[in-house]
């Protein structure tokens, strides 16, 4: 069967069949015109694209990121701007029965208009819309303007259809921001946010097209893949854009060929009755691989194709789906009410921690988002052994690209819903809108396997519950306009379209205990229901005892400063310092200069140095060491409680996913990955604290150093002590896993992983700073029966006693694990001082060697006369990232690889590469930041 497909992108994609054909008419390009009156501008524009793009392209304004332009022009956003252009059709598009103009995005308060006549208009940017070209097309030459109102003049004006305050009307002033962005339905973070600018597009954001067809082509098509039983069971969903006037009649076929699983009907279909659902079922005896998150198998994916064929007519649309279960399981941890409800996710039928981080739109301009940045920021949180990801309510529901390589990396995506720490309008208008939204949203992406829930908000539980707006005196009208927008209408619609993943109303809440209460906890932030976030700045973060031991931490960070290379391209050498107007404009986080210096000092020695740009790349370097140790500590916190529940019922702690990934400018925030692509000091820690194996050295209450392992990606089954407890032990027989589904050759495969891992032997060492041989070897065996136990336990007095280390400031710890073939699986360090009071040599750290080893990677050898904390390689202009970096050096010498995205020059690279380590700030007890 030949197909053509539907979604084929060319100028002009033509399937013939018989004498009528289904033709695409592409309008996106580089064809466009884009226009403001009231200022008489006028210059090229491409789509997709957005007016700031298109000025900066025309040569009317710089870089938008350079400097403080996001407010010096803030006049762009004020503007009311016209896409237009002119387009050619042939007499088959204006013949047809159907012609359609298909917009999948405009940005945002849009009116379209062909051929001098008004076809329709769009609100919501997150919406597609289809608008009826009938009778208004001509054969040749034809024209189409859209034209945009000011999203900030709109969002203002729209605050006189409620008869009362929606808050927050503007966001805090260190944002340079502008207000109402919860009027419209657009991008929120793009009127600003406290780690990004205030960049208000308008633009055809997503790609813009003619259809003209005969009676019928299908629009669009999902799929569920569901477990009924002992079967497989595809539920498939087509949904056909179909003529007004009569009945259309014709084919519908699916198919899955690698399964050689097929459909074929003849059909009839209306305006009114304009879908159809397909179940195709897998024989029981086929044995079908499954997906699987990151670490934990294989990513399997399949192709399943819908075709429609009506007299000359066809179209069709292939998805990409993969066979998984998830499920979301909220049961009580024990036989006592108070100590609340589990909260984790069984993919497969098996518990998942989830280790991951929070996605950000990856640019203010959608239109840079290029599949290359997208696959090396996602194969980025691969890498370090991420398989989850939480897509920020305050950005857009991203593209199919995004999802698709999510689906190939196994990396989970908890998709909130387009809103974000505010209340919303309920008027009729609106909420038909957000119908819409959701209906169209949940129906394009529910056939991923890597989406496992869908999440109401971002923080507004949290926002309404905890009076961050300050509206006690009308708060029953603001919790019934919550109701009514995430529960009323939002819920049965998410509820309809996808029956196998659940919907939270908002993130954080307290699962099915928020429902319980009437969709606003009583304590929103509980650690024994659902999931947290957590920020707390006054805190000792580089000590475990600071944190919560919630279900799901599905938000924790701190800020630092992207590095240097990255903000040098945007600012000034002379902006380059702690006191300048551009470092403080950059600083979107009220008294965030000030939080990280007051962060830094409690465990390392602030710079000093009398050249401000050396102070300043000083700072940077100490934000970043400071950030990845607080994450570093916390996420291994987390770790740690998965396999425990304290008496007073907290812990079983389920996922890690640290605010956050990605950057959308060059700034100081709590990104691993700053905007030019360069992995901070953090991303590499992530390598570490999400490694599959983790050594996990901490201090108890009491002092004493305990160390843990732990154990992802293993299967785990769920226990019940007798008296109801709940706990988690790792799987020891093949049964217990067939019966959860898989083929007795996934079981057994599994079973020995966990054979091979779950025995093995602990070093701990210790060494003095002065010296590169250890004091004293400790060794133990282990042979874990959990994902996480504590393996080595030995108070700080017993540990020096033993190694004759004169005090804790002089020594560190050292820990490598190996598995029971004396493979080492894991290696971490500890300092027993922090660095601030520790008894460090001055180190001198140099690049011994530089050699190639291929086009694409580079070995270096770095040495020292001295143990040397925190060694940080870098490079000017070359795209990539190091096997290590931030690291520990304890030998005289250590060989670190580079590894280019492109192919690299290495006389080039030795000439930009630099080394440093914490002993290389010149330091100083006076702050620097007033």
């Amino acid at each position: 069967m030949s197909l053509c497909m539907f979604g084929y992108t060319l100028a002009l994609a033509t399937c013939w069949l018989g004498v009528q054909a289904f033709v695409r008419v592409d309008l996106s390009g580089d064809d466009w015109v884009v226009s403001e009156k009231t200022k008489g501008i006028r210059v090229p524009g491409k789509v997709p694209g957005s007016m700031y793009t298109a000025l900066q392209d025309g040569g009317i304004i710089q870089d938008p990121l350079y400097r403080d332009n996001d407010v010096t022009y803030s006049w762009v956003g004020r503007g009311d701007w016209t896409y237009s252009r002119n387009f050619s059709v042939t007499s088959d598009v204006v013949k047809a029965g159907q012609v359609w103009l298909i917009c999948e995005g405009l940005d945002t308060i849009a009116t379209v208009i062909v051929n001098g006549q008004e076809v329709g208009q769009s609100e919501n940017m997150f919406v597609w819309s289809a608008f009826n070209l009938s009778g208004i097309l001509q054969v040749g030459n034809n024209s189409i303007e859209v034209n945009f109102k000011s999203a900030v003049k709109e969002a203002a004006a729209r605050t006189n259809k409620s008869d009362y305050d929606i808050p927050p009307a503007c966001p805090q002033a260190a944002q340079h921001g502008e207000c109402h962005v919860n009027q419209i339905r657009k991008e929120q973070c793009s009127f600003s946010w406290d780690w990004g600018p205030s960049f208000p597009t308008q633009g055809i954001w997503k790609p813009i097209y003619i259809d003209a067809y005969g009676r019928a082509v299908i629009r669009e098509a999902a799929a569920l893949v569901k477990r009924v039983n002992t079967q497989w069971q595809v539920d498939i969903e087509v949904y056909l854009d179909v003529d007004n006037e009569a009945e259309v009649k014709g084919r519908l076929d699916a198919a899955i060929r690698d399964f050689n699983l097929s459909f074929s009907q003849d059909l009839s279909f209306s305006k009114t009755k304009n879908s159809f659902k397909i179940n195709l079922i897998v024989p029981e005896d086929r044995e079908v691989p499954l997906w699987w998150p990151n670490g934990y198998g294989n990513q399997s994916l399949f192709d399943l194709e819908v075709l429609f064929t009506s007299g000359g007519d066809t179209s069709s649309k292939t998805l990409r789906i993969g066979f998984r279960t998830v499920e979301l399981v909220q049961v009580p941890v024990s036989n006592r009410t108070e100590h609340g409800l589990s909260f984790y996710y069984k993919i497969n039928g098996i518990p998942v921690f989830l280790k991951g981080s929070n996605w950000i739109p990856a640019d203010s301009f959608q239109e840079r988002i290029t599949i290359d940045t997208l696959r090396f920021l996602l194969g980025s949180a691969a890498n370090v052994s991420i398989n989850s990801l939480r897509v920020w309510g305050g950005g857009v529901y991203e593209s199919e690209e995004f999802y698709n390589l999510c689906d190939e990396l196994g990396i989970m995506i908890w998709q909130d819903l387009m809103f974000s720490v505010a209340l919303y309008p309920t008027y009729p208008e609106f909420l038909s809108s957000v119908a819409t939204e959701v209906s169209q949203q949940v129906r394009r992406l529910k056939s991923h396997a890597s989406i496992i829930v869908w999440a109401g908000n971002n923080e507004n539980e949290s926002a309404l519950k905890q009076n961050w707006f300050r509206i006690t005196s009308n708060y029953s009208r603001y919790y019934d306009d919550y109701v009514k927008l995430y529960v009323t209408t939002i819920k049965p619609i998410v509820e309809q379209e996808d029956s196998t993943r659940e919907y939270l109303t908002s993130s954080p809440s307290n699962g099915k205990e928020t429902e319980k209460e009437g969709y606003i906890a009583q304590d929103s932030s509980s650690q024994l229901y659902g999931d947290v976030h957590f920020y707390d700045y006054s805190v000792d973060q580089w000590n475990a005892q600071s944190f919560r031991i919630p279900r799901m931490a599905t938000e924790y960070g701190v800020q630092a400063w992207c590095n240097n290379e990255s903000l040098s391209r945007v600012l000034e050498p002379s902006d380059l310092s702690m006191e300048s107007e551009m470092v403080n404009h950059r600083q979107h986080h009220p008294n965030g200069n000030q939080e990280m210096a007051d962060e830094v000092k409690v465990h390392l020695n602030l710079p000093g140095s009398s050249d401000e740009k050396s102070n300043f790349v000083d700072f940077i370097y100490l934000t970043q060491i400071n950030q990845a140790m607080c994450i570093r500590t916390q996420s291994e916190h987390y770790r740690r409680y998965q396999s425990q529940l304290l008496p007073d019922g907290r812990g079983l702690t389920m996922g890690a996913l640290y605010w956050q990934l990605n950057d959308i400018w060059q700034a100081p925030t709590w990104a691993s990955i700053d905007y030019e692509g360069s992995w901070k000091m953090l991303h590499y820690y992530a390598r570490s604290f999400f490694n599959r194996t983790l050594i996990s050295p901490y201090r108890l209450k009491d002092g004493s150093v305990d160390v843990f392992l732990v154990l992802d990606q293993l299967p785990v089954v769920e226990v019940r002590g007798s008296d109801g407890t709940l706990s988690f032990r790792l799987a020891n027989n093949i049964s217990e896993l067939v019966k959860l589904g898989l083929s007795a050759s996934e079981a057994s495969e599994k079973l020995q992983a966990v054979k091979e891992a779950s025995s093995g032997s602990l070093r701990v060492q210790i060494y003095d700073y002065i010296s590169f041989n250890p004091l004293h070897t400790w060794t133990v065996k282990y042979n874990l029966k959990t994902a996480a136990e504590s393996v080595f336990t030995k108070s700080v007095s017993d540990l020096l006693a033993e190694s004759g280390c004169p005090s804790a400031e002089n020594c560190l710890l050292h820990l490598t694990a190996t598995d029971s073939d004396g493979l080492v699986v894991s290696t971490n360090w500890y300092p027993l001082a922090y660095p601030r009071s520790s008894k460090l040599k001055p180190a001198q750290v140099k690049i011994a060697s530089v050699t190639r080893a291929n086009e694409h990677t580079v070995d270096i050898e770095v040495s020292s006369d001295a143990i040397a904390l925190f060694v940080w390689l870098s490079v000017d202009n070359v795209r990539g990232h190091f096997s290590d970096n931030g690291f520990l050096l304890f030998t005289p010498s250590r060989r670190v690889r580079f590894y280019a995205s492109d192919t690299v020059d290495v006389g080039y690279f030795s000439s930009h590469l630099r080394v440093r380590s914490v002993a290389d700030v010149k330091t100083s007890d006076v702050p620097i930041v007033g």
